[in-house]
């Protein structure tokens, strides 16, 4: 093996790959990269055993083959190298050789037969999403994974046709404290696929591969596995082993107080005055009365803050608390100058909805204050 390629070039894809590459192993095997040439093109995988990734780019071939390096240890090497530098990298015996101007660098090797790979799937269900479509549907309900590892099947984004709406594919994450749900018209060929879980990691793999795509994604979905086809990209992926929780039953269905603000203005407001909030628990009160907002928080050690704001409200006046952190967590979310919250009482969950945004619904647990 024998390539040189572009230091931007080379940066771009092993960028993808190491982080996938998890720092500490127990299996040395995978803190490396496969790296492979073709007549004309290098690849790049990496794996953790419940992802991989393979990325492609061109290069100037002088000799095929493929070998294992370091992933870490040859990302850090080429981010060091000068910006429009040419890269050489050789396979010599068992080491690899890797220069670039008067730097050389020596890098043992791994056996490549040791190396795993899993991208191969049985493609039951085919379907295309556009990049944008994909890329909302995660940025819109990510932030509600759960990192809870006990209730494992809360550590990612359900992905499904809903039986009430046939026509959408819809992503749903929920922590337990709050719900985020989205929503993009139904892909040909989706209808059949039943509810997947994908992982929190290959979720956040997967949006880094949107911002470079402008255009189609091509998935596919077997019984345990998802893939996910970029134009010079495959991410596969081992699905979450678990049924996610009716999700439907804590949506509020009767929440009649409703109140509109300006969502700039409520967003630093809420900053501003959670600034002397106690670090665990975060807790804001709402105070509503007519066209009004009241926003407290109340802390022993640190002191007291209050902001009011005039919003659309003409309910009865209610008082509730809420996490400062997961409220504007949901406020940065909303594409609309406004955002809608629905209330019912005090202790009753809030709905709150971006107008701007079809299907995009969160639902946020209250606290007492």
């Amino acid at each position: 093996m024998n390539f040189t390629i572009d230091r931007n070039a080379l940066l771009k894809p092993l960028g993808h790959v190491y982080s996938v590459v998890e720092r500490r192993n127990t299996i040395p095997i995978l803190s490396n990269v496969l790296i492979e040439t073709n007549s004309s093109k290098v690849s790049f995988t990496a794996t953790d055993m419940d992802m991989d990734i393979v990325e492609e780019t061109t290069c100037i071939v002088s000799s095929q083959g493929k070998a294992t390096l370091a992933a870490h240890t040859l990302h850090d090497i080429v981010r060091k190298c000068p910006d429009g530098s040419e890269i050489k990298i050789e396979l010599k015996d068992l080491n690899v050789e890797v220069s670039a101007g008067k730097s050389k660098f020596v890098l043992p090797t791994l056996p490549v037969d040791d190396y795993p790979v899993m991208t191969n799937i049985e493609r039951t269900y085919e379907f295309t999403v556009y990049s944008v479509d994909l890329a909302n549907l995660i940025d819109n309900t990510k932030f509600a994974i759960s990192s809870e590892e006990t209730r494992y099947y809360l550590n990612g984004i359900y992905l499904h046709v809903p039986g009430s709406n046939v026509d959408k594919l819809r992503a749903v994450a929920t922590d337990g404290h709050r719900l985020a749900q989205a929503e993009i018209p139904l892909p040909p060929g989706a209808k059949d696929m039943p509810g997947i879980i994908l992982p929190r990691k290959a979720v956040g793999e997967i949006r880094k591969l949107t911002d470079e795509t402008d255009g189609e994604i091509k998935i596919f979905v077997s019984n345990n596995k998802a893939q996910f086809i970029f134009p010079n990209s495959i991410l596969t992926t081992k699905l979450i082993d678990g049924s996610f929780p009716d999700y439907q039953r804590v949506i509020p269905k009767e929440n009649l107080n409703k109140l509109i603000v300006s969502n700039s203005e409520f967003s630093k407001a809420v900053d501003r005055v959670s600034t002397v909030s106690m670090e665990k628990s975060r807790a804001v009160k709402l105070s509503l009365s007519h066209n009004l907002i009241s926003l407290n928080v109340s802390s022993h050690d640190v002191g007291n803050a209050s902001e009011d704001l005039e919003i659309e409200y003409n309910h009865a006046s209610l008082e509730i608390g809420f996490n400062s952190k997961y409220l504007l967590d949901i406020a940065s979310q909303i594409q609309g100058k406004e955002i809608e919250i629905l209330l019912s009482d005090s202790a009753s969950p809030a709905l709150i909805t971006d107008p701007d945004q079809d299907g995009v619904i969160f639902v946020l647990m209250p606290m007492r204050v």
